[in-house]
Formats: C-alpha cells, sequence, structure tokens
C-alpha cells in the first residue's frame, strides 16, 4: 500500500434521493428515464459477458455518461472533490460526490442512492469501498478505466488503497466497455450534437463576418468563443487556429497579427450541455489564390468520398485510405497526423481513430467525422451518425472557401 503522509478522518453523509420541495425529482434531466435505461441495459450485457459484477466509474466523462449531469464543481479545472459512481451489475448505482453537489444531482438525474462527503483534503476511500460491497452480496470483479484513452478521476494512491482494502476483489482494467458504450450513441445524445454543429456553423460564419485587419490570432479566439455563446452554446470545447507558419498547434492562442494572404483555418465546437461537436472550415485573408483553391478543392474531394462510404461494416482503416488516396493522386503529402477523423460525444475526440492502425467497424449509432488533412497544416472536416443503412450529417455549414476584405 502506498503510505498516507496525511490521515484525516472521513465525515459521511449517506442520502437516499426524495424530494426535498415541491420540485419534482429529475425536472431538470438532461436525458429521459428511458435513455439512461438504454445505456444501463447495453452496460450490463457487456459487463455480464465480461464476469464483472461493478464497474468503478471515476473519469468526469465516463461519470457524465452513466448519470446525464456532471458530478464536479468545475469539470477539469479542479481536482478537489472527485465524484464516483459504482455502477452494479444488478441493482441502483451509487454515487458519491462532494456534499454541494447532490442537490443538483437530485434535480438533474435519474439516480436514487446519492452519498455525500464534505473532506477537502483527503479522498472519500472508505466510502468508495462502501458502496462497492453494497452493491451486491458476493462482489468479485470489478472494472476500472486503465486502458485505451481513459483516465481515473481519483489518485493512484487512493485507488491503491482500494485494491489493498478489497483483497477478496479483483480489480481488472474495463477500458473496451467504457470505449464502446460512448461510442455508439443514443438519439437524444446525437440531438443535443446536433444542436452544437448548428451553434458552431453559426458563429464561425459570423467570425469570418468580424474579421479584419488589425486583429491578433488570440483575438479571433475570443471573439469565436464570446460567438457560440452568443449562438445558444454553454461553453468552447477549445478553438484550434492556424493562420501563419509556424503553426501553434495548442491552446495558448499567440498575439500574432493576422496577415493579408494566409489561410485562415478555424477548428472549433460548442457544447450544448455535455457534448460537443468538433469540426473545421477554411476563410482566407484577401483573395484566394489558385493555390488555396486547389487546397480546398482537393480536401473537398477527399471528404466527399469518404462520405460516400459511410455505411455500418466499413471499417476506420478503409475510410483512411480512401481519403489518403485523394490526396495522394493530387499531389500532396498526407500530414503525420496518424487519422483522418474520429469519434465524438462529450468529447471533441473520442474512439474510434479513422487511422489505418484502427480495424473498429462502422455500427449505426456511432457519431464519426471525416477529415482529410495535407501537410500544409489544413484540413476540412464534417461530422455524421452512422445509420442503419448509411449515414445522416450533422454538419451542415456552407462548404465555400470564403474570402475575408483585408485590405
Amino acid at each position: 500500500m502506498v503510505e498516507r503522509l496525511f490521515q484525516y478522518p472521513l465525515s459521511r453523509k449517506v442520502i437516499h434521493m426524495t424530494p426535498t420541495s415541491n420540485q419534482p425529482t429529475s425536472a431538470y434531466a438532461m436525458f429521459s428515464p428511458g435513455d439512461m435505461e438504454r445505456r444501463y441495459v447495453r452496460a450490463r450485457e457487456l459487463m455480464a459477458r465480461r464476469g464483472l459484477d461493478v464497474l468503478l466509474v471515476t473519469n468526469e466523462e465516463n461519470f457524465q455518461y452513466f448519470t446525464g449531469a456532471t458530478g464536479t464543481l468545475a469539470l477539469h479545472y479542479s481536482n478537489t472533490r472527485p465524484a464516483v459512481l459504482v455502477f452494479p451489475l444488478k441493482g441502483d448505482p451509487i454515487s458519491i460526490t462532494g456534499e454541494m453537489i447532490i442537490q443538483g444531482l437530485e434535480v438533474s438525474t435519474h439516480l436514487k442512492d446519492l452519498r455525500g462527503y464534505t473532506d477537502i483534503l483527503s479522498f472519500p476511500l472508505q466510502m468508495v469501498v462502501e458502496a462497492i460491497r453494497d452493491a451486491g452480496p458476493d462482489i468479485k470483479r470489478v472494472g476500472v478505466e486503465l486502458g485505451q484513452e481513459q483516465r481515473m478521476g481519483m489518485p493512484v494512491g487512493d485507488y491503491l488503497g482500494i485494491i489493498e482494502a478489497m483483497p477478496d476483489v479483483v480489480f481488472e482494467d474495463a477500458a473496451d466497455i467504457f470505449v464502446y458504450l460512448r461510442m455508439i450513441k443514443t438519439p437524444e445524445e446525437v440531438a443535443y450534437m446536433k444542436q452544437a454543429a448548428d451553434i458552431t456553423g453559426r458563429a464561425r460564419q459570423r467570425l469570418f463576418d468580424e474579421v479584419v485587419p488589425g486583429m491578433t490570432e488570440r483575438d479571433v479566439v475570443r471573439r469565436l468563443r464570446g460567438l457560440i455563446l452568443e449562438e445558444g452554446g454553454d461553453r468552447t470545447s477549445f478553438v484550434h487556429l492556424v493562420c501563419e507558419f509556424p503553426a501553434n498547434h495548442t491552446q495558448s492562442h499567440l498575439d500574432r497579427p493576422l496577415k493579408k494572404g494566409n489561410i485562415l483555418y478555424v477548428d472549433s465546437g460548442a457544447y450544448v450541455g455535455c457534448y460537443t461537436i468538433d469540426y473545421a472550415r477554411l476563410a482566407t485573408l484577401g483573395p484566394a489564390t489558385s493555390e488555396h483553391k486547389r487546397c480546398h478543392s482537393v480536401l473537398l474531394e477527399a471528404n466527399r468520398r469518404m462520405i460516400e462510404a459511410l455505411r455500418p461494416g466499413v471499417s476506420c482503416s478503409e475510410l483512411f485510405h480512401i481519403g489518403a488516396e485523394v490526396i495522394q493522386e493530387s499531389g500532396f503529402e498526407i500530414t503525420p497526423v496518424g487519422r483522418m477523423g474520429h469519434g465524438q460525444g462529450i468529447q471533441l475526440t473520442e474512439p474510434p481513430s479513422v487511422s489505418p492502425d484502427d480495424s473498429t467497424v462502422l455500427e449505426e449509432g456511432m457519431v464519426i467525422s471525416t477529415e482529410p488533412e495535407i501537410a500544409m497544416n489544413l484540413l476540412w472536416e464534417d461530422v455524421h451518425v452512422i445509420t442503419a443503412d448509411g449515414h445522416e450529417q450533422l454538419t451542415s455549414e456552407t462548404v465555400e472557401l470564403r474570402e475575408i476584405p483585408f485590405d
């Protein structure tokens, strides 16, 4: 066991959800009871196949998936008061959050067993152990977020402490379950993502109308974030901006002035509730050159061919090669980023990846982007939900190459 340098007593308060006012329980839930039940049924089918008795959910986004709401005060901007969900093969999920979160969960989720803690300087280890024990009379195997694209939302030392406190229980990686569940979207999830796509498109086109000489890259990013809020978004997932080389691929945006003759590549996405979308569009600062138009044309053609192939049964690696073939035949090099699209949902990038090494086969309900990119830090992106016999495109923003007056 990892030795703890500080020991603090846990003050525990167990709350079983009951209405505390005239406000009905779950009055402000983002998702219907039926939608959440469908998620639970699928999760338990996967758990049963693996012989798992419990899923230990600590990642913020996984918590959102299983509850329909956030369990923390400030998402990833604070590591204080982490949230945990113990999801059993049978019975009600058990939520463990900071005490102040509980009243919000009462009206925003369909959870019945809500347990709160007040400690600041310690993780509620014993509460988690008790919740796992409470999840069933004979808990033997617990699935944890240890693998592909998973991040645990608790200190490693406390996770090891839970393992030590339960020597009769096997803790094992269940990343494949978390990944698969979140890849297949419910219609209600898709509806929020469609709203996010429409908001993003309206905001970006307004941005292109407002870009003027004298603005810096940071000015552009700030304005887009404001426009996303004005158009109805709850927040912005990220803004990726390329308008000069060397390109800046971080979220620390530069006070570098925009220059006439450059392409303005804007990749971004609005959040609606817990769901976002991520896609890009292009504009030129001043009239488009013949090379600008050629790049734009090649990207659109690669995107079109990838879209034509979207249907259940097609693999992600097949999609990658379709886009790559168009780019290479046009004389451009492929950017060494490793993929030409990805899943989306609660996060702006999620599995699967449209890469040569990802053999994931598309299924109905998956939301995935087609994202061809050429080795000039330019790409095109649209987002689609896979249907029973093809796909439905969620992004409807214009495909034109905008030419921004820039004298």
